[in-house]
């Protein structure tokens, strides 16, 4: 079981110059920045250990959708 100390939390989405799109994600360690591979990742590594990966999706959907509007292509 999780402890409410373990779980993360979706701060905020940001356009980092020179990086793109990136997410703000934070726990009792602190906060982290992810790119989109980089959550995909986290998500990837949280399910294979039997963790919470709820909020990661969410700011990864979320992520998604504001993908299109920062495209410069």
């Amino acid at each position: 079981m999780t402890s409410d100390l373990q779980k993360t939390r979706f701060v905020g989405i940001f356009s980092m110059p020179g990086e793109g799109l990136v997410v703000e994600l934070g726990s009792s360690d602190g906060t982290a920045l992810y790119d989109k591979q980089g959550l995909q990742y986290r998500i990837i590594q949280r399910q294979q250990a039997g963790l919470d990966t709820s909020t990661e999706e969410i700011a990864l959907g979320q992520m998604n959708n504001f993908a299109p509007v920062f495209d410069v292509g």
